[in-house]
């Protein structure tokens, strides 16, 4: 008797287990891991202010063309155009000194982000030492030009409208000198731009960092 009363209720009991839906079928949430930011990505992905990268590029293209300006004026024998193209010449190393003295300032005044914080210790004295001595040859270079300029006898405006004082007596014999002083400085400013263009690209494709793409125009670095 109590078999046959018990039997319905177990039936039951199995369909409504049937009827239940099989959790198998459910989409399955992953539960993403705690991520903690990070600080190098933080700084790779940082750039420089919009003047120190102005100012950067600024001085790159006026070096280059006061550079190309004097392999031009080797060439050309007009003396009109020489006077021209030496005039471009000083004017370029002007806006190099300036740009220079504004860039120095800037990074005494605020500092700069460090884009590889876990750069060895030793790499990263080098570097700086190849910045300060940059910088260095970026100030005596356009002032041994002036100086060259006064031992001319000639007079030097800013932009034409800003007369500058004559840092020198003029003095031919010292003249000559400074000259040579100028080229030879100029091929070591020269060794020293190529050395920082290879270390740029070794944090670039090497170490993949954020140091070259900080220093890009923000267009073009993506942001």
């Amino acid at each position: 008797m109590l078999k046959r009363e018990f039997r319905p209720v177990m039936r039951e009991i199995s369909m409504d287990v049937r009827s239940l839906p099989d959790i198998r079928k459910f989409p399955q949430v992953n539960t993403p891991p705690d991520s903690e930011p990070s600080t190098k990505s933080e700084s790779a992905s940082a750039s420089h202010p919009t003047l120190t990268i102005a100012i950067h590029w600024m001085t790159v293209v006026a070096i280059v063309v006061a550079v190309a300006v004097m392999f031009v004026r080797d060439a050309v024998e007009d003396r009109v155009w020489r006077q021209l193209l030496l005039e471009t010449h000083r004017q370029l190393g002007l806006l190099v000194l300036l740009a220079a003295g504004v860039r120095i300032a800037t990074r005494l005044r605020k500092g700069l982000t460090d884009h590889a914080p876990d750069m060895a210790a030793v790499m990263r004295w080098a570097a700086k030492a190849a910045h300060v001595l940059m910088y260095g040859v970026l100030i005596a270079l356009p002032l041994l030009g002036w100086g060259v300029t006064s031992a001319h006898g000639v007079s030097l405006a800013f932009l034409g409208s800003i007369p500058l004082p004559k840092i020198l007596s003029a003095d031919s014999e010292l003249a000559d000198t400074l000259t040579d002083y100028h080229v030879w400085l100029a091929w070591g400013l020269l060794g020293l731009v190529v050395a920082h263009v290879g270390a740029a690209a070794w944090h670039h494709f090497v170490r993949k960092d954020g140091v070259l793409r900080a220093m890009l125009p923000k267009r073009q670095s993506g942001r």
